[in-house]
């Protein structure tokens, strides 16, 4: 199994998210820039879903020694079922990353795991799941019709 495997990994951080209050860090040893990272993905999180709703998010931050790679492993729970296991399995970002890369690669990973609790997020205007990108050194999601948003700005949809 999947902690079997990265059971050498160090854990740098703890938390959840819930509609009601947002991301909630219960400890971290990293640096500023991620902590606004998964702030303004917290945002994101609360708008936009397609599908079932999700309801809670747990999340644990693991740093590789081996790679040097910090990995934002996620446990989301969808209405009305029992929460998956934590995991993750995209791109990781290293400790002095700055904000934007480190979001990008929290997108990647949440989106991962979401999309394995059989719904979807984040839902593009014109339909689709849009993807999280760095362009021009800035997070944006880029919808099916190419056009981006930059992570954090997403707005209820409706």
């Amino acid at each position: 199994m999947h902690h079997l495997l990265y059971e050498h990994r160090e854990r740098v951080l703890t938390g959840s998210w819930t509609p009601q209050h947002g991301v909630e860090v219960a400890s971290s040893t990293l640096p500023a820039p991620w902590l606004i990272a998964l702030d303004r993905l917290g945002h994101d999180l609360h708008v936009r879903h397609y599908g079932s709703r999700i309801v809670h998010i747990d999340f644990a931050a693991m740093h590789d020694p081996d790679g040097g790679a910090v990995w934002l492993e996620s446990a989301v729970t969808v209405e009305g079922r029992k929460p998956d296991g934590l995991g993750g399995n995209g791109t990781g970002a290293y400790f002095d990353d700055d904000v934007e890369s480190v979001l990008v690669s929290m997108a990647d990973l949440v989106q991962l795991q979401v999309a394995r609790a059989h719904t979807a997020w984040p839902w593009g205007d014109e339909g689709g799941v849009m993807a999280p990108q760095l362009v021009d050194g800035v997070a944006v999601w880029i919808d099916r019709t190419g056009r981006s948003t930059p992570i954090g700005d997403l707005v209820e949809s409706r």
